[in-house]
């Protein structure tokens, strides 16, 4: 029986340019996207500029991308964009040279690398740069928030992090400013400023109809002003720390604060954190504000507790709060969010977020189970961050305004996504975030990058989902992963198998093709730019299929750049891109541990290959190979044209520190190979655990074609959030292979 799922919709996604790390989303009238953040601007050095990317309404084309700033490290933490398409960006800057000019003269040059002003720049709909203006005199600051009100007035805010940042007379205000909020409104040409308070500010920034001006922000001390009555009036210090927790740092605590038009009366301040000690860190991410005056935060919790008003599922690492309009009230707290909120024109509400899977220490023990949204019920097992192969995922959620239910959501796959925020355009939630590489989902037809290969490239991921309404049957693509081990799958290679994960993607039962060479399976087919795959095993939650032999015109000599992969189940179908590669080589291997217990060994840090000893039995702790015995591996994805090569050349082996022989590497299946390898004849040095001879021993192997790694490889999963991760991209996971 075919199940029915929510109706939620992944209509646009693709990955953007590497190096690439967004910070900020909007978007404008006409649907245009507007990305702010980072991105390197020389490799060698690793500096980086703060760039703003504007993208049409369906992301398949650039309309600018702009780099503020080529010569120091800045920062860009906002941006907004007016009625006009213009866009103003804030963030701060270390560049005594910081390309300053037209507005006013709010703010001196940064001494140096310890020095930081905070800066607004204005760039025109075709992405020219109008004025770029420093603030907060010769005080350090760093600029967090950025608003404009209906008559064109910028706010901005931030923390100031030295004495001396002006405030202007009937502004609220502080005795000294040192690591104290700021809030300023300028006028639209910032040539002057309107008032300027201290003591006060956030990140995030929203405005009623009478113009009140809402922030919500985190910082670290207690001293953030409350008012009475407010929901929480006293602030308790959190902290955090990692492996044994010998030392702490101090967590950031969560405020709202609501204060009138002329950033003078506070009418309502409250702290939103745990009140009883256990605050951790608690990361405001996002703000909204209903007609009504309620406000709505989301943000991001690290070994932090929450005051939710429903039960939490353990290790919960996001929130959405449902403010009361006079800030003494939580109408709700729920565990999901964390990556931007965002209300449409009827007041329903969206937040974007982040699964995450964290473990503690090192070595890296089985990950606890992740605190996934009920919503994703339906959601297979393996494509579910596990820490291994996908340390986080992203998602879109729709929320229930009045009780916090979770209506629809949508899933946003990939190795370790994270959400860094949402905007609302052309009917459609958008959201961005980091990701370690291009195994995130492609629509078809979308902006992407040129010659994407196997493994791992930093940059970001931009996607669109739409929350039509009413139910369908229609199939539902999870996650796509490699069918040797299980790891997301960025760029395909000719023959690779691969296995899509998802619902309603066939029979309830499960049908393997009867002879592995069948074009459709149980109602089931898969093309690749037209051309028929074969279909392996199909089920209403996984389908196994080759890529086949690209399709290329007489005149060509070079794989296209990518191949639309369209899957139909009984007339329905759903579509994927996907970079093209000429090879990716993955080993079979179970990496749902990275430790293999053994009775008669020492427990072994790596993950289990598919291996044969000579003898063809499966090699394990309790059924060693000996030394200076032949070890079979398999693998799949070489790629190629026609048919794949009967013989695998240019592969080379690795056992610990040493090189190993490849005796034979040669095709049993149709898509397979059987690599056999040759083991070292005595155990120094190439040994990772050595005992006598009556205790098992190990190898770590890898393998490497044509000089790249053939995979597993290692996830560098920072640009997830607070995951514990110290693999360089490119790393290939270890093979454990027993020894006696």
């Amino acid at each position: 029986m075919v199940r029915t799922l929510l109706p939620a919709n992944l209509a646009i996604s693709t990955y953007l340019k590497d190096g690439f790390t967004p910070t900020a989303i909007a978007s404008d009238s006409q649907g245009n996207i507007y990305l702010a953040g980072s991105a390197v601007i020389d490799a060698v050095s690793e500096t980086t500029g703060a760039v703003v990317a504007k993208l049409d309404p369906k992301a398949t084309q650039y309309l600018y991308l702009v780099y503020l700033d080529s010569a120091a490290g800045d920062q860009v933490s906002a941006i907004a964009i007016d009625s006009s398409g213009n866009a103003y960006v804030t963030g701060w800057t270390t560049n005594p040279n910081f390309p300053a000019f037209g507005g006013g003269a709010l703010g001196t040059a940064p001494a140096g690398s310890s020095d930081t002003r905070s800066f607004i720049t204005k760039l025109n709909p075709q992405g020219v740069v109008v004025f770029s203006v420093l603030l907060g005199g010769s005080a350090k600051s760093t600029a967090r928030g950025i608003a404009l009100t209906p008559q064109g007035q910028i706010l901005v805010s931030g923390i100031a992090g030295s004495s001396g940042f002006r405030s202007t007379p009937g502004a609220y205000n502080v005795a000294d400013s040192t690591n104290q909020w700021f809030l300023m409104e300028l006028d639209a040409a910032a040539a002057k400023t309107i008032f300027s308070a201290t003591g006060i500010g956030g990140r995030s920034i929203a405005l009623d109809a009478a113009g009140n001006i809402y922030m919500a922000g985190s910082s670290i001390g207690t001293d953030y002003p409350t008012t009475p009555g407010a929901y929480q009036t006293t602030l308790v210090q959190g902290s955090y720390c990692f492996g044994f927790c010998r030392i702490s740092f101090p967590g950031v605590l969560q405020h709202v604060t609501k204060v009138d038009p002329a950033g003078s009366k506070l009418i309502y301040s409250t702290g939103l954190n745990d009140i009883t000690g256990f605050a951790g860190s608690t990361t405001n991410t996002g703000l909204a504000v209903d007609a009504a005056g309620n406000a709505y935060v989301t943000g991001t919790l690290f070994q932090a507790e929450y005051p939710f008003t429903v039960t939490s599922p353990t290790g919960s690492t996001g929130y959405l709060t449902k403010l009361d309009p006079t800030g003494a009230n939580a109408l709700f707290s729920v565990p999901v969010g964390g990556g931007g909120v965002q209300l449409d024109s009827s007041g329903s509400v969206y937040v974007g977020g982040t699964v995450i899977s964290i473990a503690p220490f090192l070595p890296i023990p089985p990950a606890p189970p992740v605190a996934l949204p009920s919503v994703f019920s339906w959601l297979p097992k393996v494509c579910q961050p596990n820490f291994i192969t996908a340390p986080s995922e992203a998602y879109v959620m729709k929320v229930d305004p009045a009780t916090g239910t979770v209506r629809d959501a949508q899933w946003i796959d990939g190795s370790a996504p994270g959400a860094t925020g949402i905007t609302l355009a052309g009917g459609k939630v958008w959201i961005t975030g980091p990701t370690p590489g291009p195994e995130v989902p492609f629509s078809p037809g979308v902006l992407t990058p040129q010659n994407l290969g196997p493994g791992f490239l930093e940059g970001a991921y931009l996607s669109a989902v739409d929350f039509p309404g009413g139910v369908n049957n229609r199939p539902v693509i999870a996650c796509v992963l490699d069918a040797g081990n299980l790891t997301h799958v960025g760029a395909v290679a000719p023959f690779q198998l691969i296995s899509i994960f998802g619902a309603n993607l066939g029979p309830a039962a499960g049908v393997a093709a009867p002879d592995g060479t069948e074009l459709s399976t149980a109602g089931v087919s898969v093309t690749f730019d037209g051309q028929p795959a074969q279909v392996l095993y199909a089920s209403a939650s996984q389908i196994n299929v080759a890529v086949p032999e690209p399709a290329i015109p007489a005149s060509a000599s070079s794989l296209p750049s990518a191949t639309v992969m369209q899957v139909t189940v009984n007339g329905s179908s759903v579509e994927r891109q996907f970079p093209i590669t000429a090879s990716n080589l993955n080993l079979f291997a179970d990496l749902s541990s990275n430790q293999i217990s053994c009775p008669n060994a020492p427990t072994a840090v790596g993950f289990q290959p598919l291996a044969t000893n000579a003898d063809g039995s499966l090699n394990s702790c309790t059924n060693p190979a000996r030394f200076g015995s032949t070890v079979s591996f398999f693998v799949h994805g070489v790629g190629g044209f026609g048919s794949p090569p009967p013989q695998l050349l240019n592969l080379q082996a690795s056992v610990g520190p040493c090189s190993a022989a490849v005796t034979n590497a040669s095709l049993i299946d149709g898509f397979v190979y059987k690599v056999d390898v040759s083991l070292p004849a005595s155990p120094l040095p190439c040994i990772e655990v050595f005992g006598s001879s009556q205790v098992e021993s190990y190898f770590a192997v890898a393998l490497s074609f044509n000089g790249a790694p053939v995979g597993p490889l290692f996830v560098p999963a920072d640009a997830a959030g607070p995951v514990l991760n110290f693999s360089p991209p490119g790393i290939p996971m270890p093979m454990i292979v027993w020894v006696k």
